[in-house]
């Protein structure tokens, strides 16, 4: 009696059933079809059912399925015989994964039957045939994934983006037989969300905000990820650089600069944005063990080559040089060269028309900025007083036995979590302000004097003065031979707004004529 109780423990099976979309489309292979075939030779073989697992609209191309998790975890803690499932390519539709559920089984004690295959045993034959199921169910997926891929740039040869909209739009279905199958699901513009989008670009094109101002902005007037959080700095790039908000679709080997989606902006905003994106990244360096002052400023006069820099350990003293592979035979000691640079900043001041400019537009940029602190630090406070309130009354709820203790508790717990978020906002808005004073204090101190305030600047800071003064140097025998200002400072040196307190004897421009070559950057600038 024993004997047959244990053996009946023993026959126990689980029935695992997958189906995607595209299975549904092409063989009309239903989750429950799967279920009652499966159960059905389960109970004829014997088996207790302990658990129908299901996954449902998921890929056989990945193991990270809920389901196909649970079977995994129940066949390593020994807890099943046997799995029932209709194909092979309804555990794996990948060679590799295949084999390594085959494996999972084998050593766990485990059988697979197959409803519409032959059920194989350890032999070599049949490993032989188990490996030929797995390739060829590759195979069928690899085909089903060319064909979505030529289903999907066809899409977009036609001007339609086929994919998921992005942030301000969104997909629609049009039920239109007038129109072609590729023009049924549209992304057209989203009433809530694409206004926010907008207002994005135009705050970034005043110059006078960063992407974290932008994040903040956009989250007080309501745009949310789907989760209901704050969009990412990241993900604001991403939306910043999208040319599909001026009608472009981008899309494998697609390359369409004017889709049939409606326009969020016009190009002239679009491309003022791109043009300061480029501005804040054109002499940013790669993350690097050591990191150089000068990288991406400094040129061979001789070869019009990047110069580079290495530390030579065994003299502990940093060198730049150039990267020809002849070479010129000059190291150049760090400390020297961006000495050499620095007194470059001795050479040039602002007008006193100038200064009085600047000091009046960050007087005015601050006081806006300090209003729109004022008006954040408000909100976070009256949403605090809004939650705590609330946790007020659920506690004489509590009290007056109106909700219950797993009421409260669940209560308390979501108030809390969205204090804390607020709390966290406030501390964050604070360093905002501590960084918008001292930013201001920084251009208030550069506009009066530009060797002080870039002597005394920390090294990132100084990468940017660089690029506001200067595009590159020129370097050859140790000496700057000639030094190329910016675009922009090139353009204050023609309105007279800044000039060189002595004549520039490394002045590129001089040999052409000064105002010749400053006009011709200007024009070009623009």
């Amino acid at each position: 009696m024993n004997k047959e109780k244990e053996e009946i423990k023993k026959k126990i099976a689980v029935i695992y059933c997958r189906v995607s979309t595209q299975d549904q489309a092409d063989k009309g292979l239903s989750i429950e079809e799967q279920e009652r075939l499966c159960k059905e030779k389960a109970e004829q073989a014997g088996y207790s059912i302990l658990a129908i697992i299901k996954d449902e609209g998921k890929s056989g191309g990945s193991l990270k399925r809920a389901g196909m998790q649970q079977l995994m975890k129940l066949s390593i803690e020994k807890k099943i015989d046997a799995v029932f499932t209709v194909h092979s390519d309804r555990i794996a539709r990948n060679t590799e994964n295949y084999l390594y559920l085959r494996a999972l089984f084998r050593n766990n004690d485990v059988e697979l039957f197959f409803i519409q295959l032959p059920n194989l045993d350890d032999s070599a034959g049949s490993k032989m045939m188990d490996s030929m199921f797995a390739i060829v169910n590759q195979y069928q997926r690899d085909i089903t994934s060319d064909k979505v891929t030529m289903t999907m740039e066809g899409k977009a040869r036609l001007g339609y983006f086929p994919a998921l909209a992005p942030l301000g739009y969104k997909n629609i279905t049009r039920l239109d037989p007038t129109v072609e199958r590729a023009g049924q699901k549209i992304v057209v513009k989203d009433p809530e969300v694409a206004p926010l989008v907008k207002k994005g670009f135009e705050l970034y094109a005043t110059g006078n905000f960063s992407v974290y101002d932008i994040t903040d902005i956009l989250y007080e007037k309501g745009l949310r990820t789907k989760y209901g959080k704050k969009l990412t700095y990241s993900r604001l790039y991403d939306v910043l650089r999208n040319p599909f908000y001026i009608g472009e679709v981008h899309w494998g080997k697609v390359h369409l600069k004017e889709g049939k989606h409606e326009h969020l902006m016009d190009k002239e905003l679009f491309y003022s944005v791109q043009r300061l994106l480029t501005m804040k990244n054109g002499h940013l360096c790669r993350r690097r063990k050591y990191q150089w002052l000068l990288s991406g400023f400094l040129r061979c006069h001789t070869h019009q080559c990047r110069y580079t820099a290495e530390y030579h350990l065994n003299k502990r003293i940093g060198y730049y040089h150039c990267t020809n592979r002849n070479g010129c035979g000059k190291y150049v000691e760090v400390n020297k060269l961006e000495s050499m640079i620095e007194d470059k900043f001795k050479e040039i001041e602002f007008s006193q028309k100038f200064i009085d400019l600047v000091i009046e537009k960050v007087k005015s940029v601050f006081y806006e900025r300090r209003k729109l602190y004022d008006d954040k630090r408000k909100s976070l406070i009256n949403q605090k007083t809004v939650f705590e309130l609330k946790r007020k009354s659920a506690e004489d709820k509590l009290l007056a036995n109106v909700i219950t203790d797993d009421d409260f508790r669940r209560i308390k717990e979501e108030i809390n979590e969205e204090l804390e978020s607020l709390n966290k906002r406030t501390i964050e808005l604070e360093k905002e302000r501590r960084i918008n004073m001292d930013v201001a204090q920084e251009v208030l101190n550069l506009s009066r004097n530009i060797y002080d305030t870039y002597s005394k600047a920390p090294h990132n800071l100084k990468r940017h003065l660089l690029a506001f003064f200067w595009e590159k140097f020129e370097i050859k025998d140790e000496v700057i031979i000639k030094s190329y200002p910016s675009l922009l400072f090139a353009e204050l040196l023609k309105l007279e707004q800044a000039f060189y307190k002595k004549p520039n004897r490394e002045n590129p421009y001089e040999s052409k004529g000064f105002s010749t070559i400053i006009n011709s950057t200007a024009l070009s600038s623009r």
